[in-house]
């Protein structure tokens, strides 16, 4: 009777641990050194996240990550490209931002990057092209939703 009870209890808790398990995760690899949460374009161009890393840099159109590589370029007419050549996006006459796949990204006159109304980056006051906040979601923040495909085409360079 004892072994009897062992069995069941054991077949219990493989039954329970069967039911209960859930799939095994996949393996994510950490976004780039260069996204963050919530990033912030400081007024001398530098950009960090919320804990004050250097996550990279925008000045004189170009977008660098926190080695100083140049991983994007924005054009004086408002073409967003990485520097492969590939088009991310236009900055648009009103300042705002649409990617190539019709996300559209604004700044507030205060500097708040909004996506869908959900803030997701910040400008600095002394940050002289507002518009660039923009810019500053596309490369430097994890929220972006084509991140992904961006961070891949700026590896393969």
């Amino acid at each position: 009777m004892k072994n009897r009870s062992i069995l069941i209890v054991m077949l219990m808790l493989f039954a329970f641990s069967f039911a209960y398990a859930k799939d095994a995760p996949q393996k994510r690899e950490m976004p780039p050194k260069h996204r963050g949460m919530h990033p912030r374009l400081q007024a001398d161009g530098t950009v960090v996240d919320d804990d004050g890393k250097t996550l990279g840099s925008i000045k004189n159109g170009k977008v660098c990550d926190e080695t100083g590589k140049v991983i994007g370029i924005i054009s004086a007419h408002g073409d967003v490209t990485t520097t492969s050549g590939k088009s991310i996006g236009k900055i648009q006459k009103d300042g705002s931002y649409k990617s190539m796949k019709g996300h559209v990204v604004t700044t507030d006159p205060d500097g708040v990057v909004k996506v869908a109304g959900k803030e997701v980056a910040k400008v600095e006051a002394g940050y002289k092209d507002k518009s660039h906040g923009c810019v500053l979601h596309c490369f430097f923040s994890t929220e972006n939703n084509d991140a992904e495909e961006i961070d891949k085409d700026i590896k393969n360079q």
